[in-house]
This record gives C-alpha cells, sequence and structure tokens, in this order.
C-alpha cells in the first residue's frame, strides 16, 4: 500500500497539494480545525485539529497513525504553522523540520539575529521595547523604517514608519499581533521584492520558484503593505536571481533546515540582495501549486512531497524547463458585507487566463485594506508575452463583480 501523507490546513490551496499527492498514489490525511475546510475534499482522512496548536495536531497524528494507519510524512501549505510540522516530526520521528528551526522560523527577531549570526544579509534592525525607544530610533535613523510583531503570521501588525503620524499608535499596534508582546523595527530598503520558493533536500537548495511582487498600491494603502499579486519570470538581471537565490540557501542553513521547504521574502536594494523573512512552509496564493508549474513545467508539490517523505529528489526535476510568462492579480472589493457576485464564467473565457479563484461568499465581511490583504478573488494569467499575460488578467479581473453593502 502507498505511504500516508499528513497536509497540515485544509485551505483551499491545500485541496492542491492532497490531489497531487493522491496522484502520488499516497494516502492523504489532512488536519484542520474547519470540519468544512476546502482542503479535505481530496482528502482520504480528515483530523479535526487546530493548525496553530502543535499540541493538539500532534496528539491527534499520533492517535491517527496509532490506531489507524501510519503517517510517513507531513507538510504545512499555506499556513504559517512550522512549529505544528515539527511537532508531528517530532512525536512521530518522521523527517522533516526540526523544533530548533521552527522556533527561529516563527521569531523574526531571533531569525534575524541567526542570519546577522551567520553572514547572510539582511537589513539593520532592532528590539524597541517602549514607544519612547521607537522615537529615539526615529530620530537617530530617520522614519524609513518598518515595525512589525517579533512573532506574529505575515503581515499582521507590520506599518511602514514614514507613513505613520503617531509613533505611539504605531508601536501599540504592532505588539498587539505579538503573542509575546515584543516588537522590532528594521530599516526599510526600497527597490525590486522578490517571492522565491524553494525545496531544501541533503541541505541543497532548489529555487524554480521566483517572482516579482507586485506593489501598485503601495502608497495608496500605507502605512501597510497590501501586495496584489506577482509576475513570473522575474524582470532582475540573471546574475541577481543567481545571487537572491544563493542567499536564500545560505539563510535556510543558517535556521538548520537541510530537508524540507522554504518561503523567502526578498529585497534587492542598490544591486545588492537582502532577505527579509524566511518562512518554513510552502506558501499561499497558489504560488507553489498552480504558479510555478505554469512558469516552469516543475512539479513543485510533489518533489516538496517527496523530501516531507524522506525520499530523496533528483535535481533534474528542479530545474525549469521553460519560462512561460505567468501573471496573478488579486480583486479588492470595497468594504463591507458581500450581497452579490457575478463575472466569474466569463473572466474565466477570457483568452489566457489559467485560472479563476473567488474566494468571497454571500455574506462575508470584506474588511478594509490594512495589515492583511482583503482579497476576494484571484487570477491568474498566461501569454507568449508579459504584456500579454497582463492585459489577460486585467481583462478577467474587470469581469468579475463583487458588490458590497
Amino acid at each position: 500500500m502507498g505511504k500516508t501523507l499528513l497536509i497540515v490546513s485544509g485551505g483551499v490551496e491545500a485541496a492542491d497539494a492532497a490531489l497531487r499527492a493522491k496522484q502520488m498514489g499516497l494516502h492523504v490525511v489532512v488536519s484542520d480545525r474547519d470540519p468544512e475546510a476546502p482542503g479535505f475534499a481530496h482528502a482520504d482522512s480528515c483530523l479535526i485539529a487546530d493548525v496553530y496548536g502543535p499540541y493538539e495536531t500532534a496528539s491527534a497524528a499520533e492517535r491517527y497513525s496509532r490506531k489507524i494507519r501510519k503517517i510517513d510524512g507531513v507538510i504545512c501549505v499555506a499556513a504559517d504553522a512550522p512549529l505544528t510540522t515539527a511537532a508531528v516530526v517530532e512525536r512521530l520521528h518522521l523527517p522533516g523540520l526540526t523544533r530548533a528551526s521552527a522556533e527561529l522560523a516563527c521569531d523574526k527577531l531571533a531569525m534575524k539575529k541567526r542570519f546577522a549570526e551567520a553572514g547572510v544579509p539582511i537589513p539593520w534592525f532592532s528590539e524597541v521595547e517602549t514607544p519612547q525607544a521607537l522615537q529615539r530610533i526615529a530620530v537617530e535613523r530617520g522614519r524609513d523604517l518598518v515595525i512589525k510583531p517579533a512573532d506574529s503570521r505575515g503581515s499582521r501588525g507590520v506599518q511602514r514608519i514614514s507613513h505613520v503620524a503617531d509613533l505611539t499608535k504605531a508601536f501599540l499596534f504592532a505588539r498587539s499581533h505579538s503573542p509575546s508582546e515584543r516588537v522590532m523595527v528594521e530599516q526599510y530598503l526600497d527597490g525590486p521584492q522578490i517571492s522565491t520558493e524553494s525545496v531544501v533536500s541533503g541541505g541543497c537548495c532548489y529555487t524554480p520558484g521566483f517572482s516579482d511582487r507586485n506593489y501598485e498600491y503601495l502608497e495608496r494603502y500605507a502605512p501597510f503593505f497590501v501586495e496584489n499579486g506577482g509576475d513570473l519570470p522575474s524582470h532582475l538581471a540573471p546574475e541577481l536571481q543567481a545571487k537572491a537565490k544563493d542567499v536564500v540557501g545560505r539563510a535556510a542553513a543558517a535556521l538548520g533546515i537541510a530537508d524540507g521547504t522554504v518561503k523567502g521574502d526578498i529585497v534587492v536594494h542598490k544591486g545588492e540582495v537582502y532577505v527579509i523573512e524566511l518562512a518554513a512552509r510552502l506558501s499561499g496564493g497558489f504560488f507553489c501549486t498552480r504558479e510555478i508549474p505554469l512558469n516552469t513545467g516543475v512539479d513543485f508539490v510533489g518533489n516538496a512531497i517527496k523530501v516531507a517523505l524522506g525520499e530523496t529528489v533528483d535535481p533534474s526535476e528542479l530545474e525549469p524547463k521553460f519560462f512561460t510568462p505567468v501573471i496573478q492579480r488579486y480583486a479588492f472589493p470595497k468594504p463591507g458585507k458581500v450581497v452579490s457576485i457575478a463575472g466569474a464564467d466569463e473572466a474565466r473565457k477570457v483568452p489566457g487566463i489559467a485560472d479563476i479563484i473567488v474566494t468571497a461568499k454571500l455574506g462575508d465581511a470584506i474588511p478594509p485594506a490594512g495589515d492583511k490583504r482583503p482579497s476576494a478573488a484571484m487570477v491568474l494569467a498566461t501569454g507568449q508575452t508579459r504584456d500579454a499575460a497582463l492585459a489577460a488578467a486585467n481583462d478577467a479581473l474587470s469581469c468579475i463583480r463583487i458588490q458590497t453593502a
């Protein structure tokens, strides 16, 4: 019988990973606390457990592995829960992320300190204990800074100081998003920002996922960082891409990740590559599940699953076979309660559209854009050229009508 894979998180992206695992002949177990989680659609078995509850998920996985079917590997898809993955790995003696690496991956301050020790290029940073300390730093270094919780997920609580009027309010907002009530600041570096997606196998880091992050609404939603999509292949020169991939590999090694996946947030400032953060998981937004295969022909999720099961990967399988232009864009409805959704079928008929995902449902509350992206739909477009793919994406977005009240 085939091996058994546990996928932590039942989000919509996890459904893609579960389907790929099924295609590989695996028995698929998905864990999530939501009984209606989309990721359960392709699961052979479901565990009702909190994605962000390491003990709860590890206990459920242990019971399942002991009483029903042995679990052979675990991955986390589109959920920033490295401690949960590491807890399952430790409890079931599986290959994968260690607790020490997971602790570094979910503590941005500890991560930056480890990167600094290892010589990984990063923006200047410092812990900030009081609003007064933040004010002193802003005077000494200028206000081109980013304040963030030391241990929150994603962009929650993150703000650009140069666009903040009240520093005390910014400090308190960032601290409110930190479970440990710790806050840090780092230098804001202007320049192209890149999302990378890598498989690490036997200490070797392979990065077939390389996307230019699209921040065309940066000023509109300031002081928050609201990304509205990505472009593949990257605009960056090949030598800069190579340098970025090398830096990501060094960052993964600094965190002690020898086998697994890492998602990198990278900035190129004045011709130099810097690591903003590294996440020890598969990314969300369909980057690894749909964009990378469309762009390069690389079966990223399939190779990530192999590593999670303790298998070695063939480096040639992670080499891009082509570079098809892919454009991803999000739809941001006006804040309010969703009262109607239309146009998705029309959008799917636009030439060049590879996928349309509408996540909004009638009755959903769309919040104002802030430290969390208020997306309600996503389009993926391809084309013979970048301009053609971008035009298709924009045409599809114009078809989608999500009305709020």
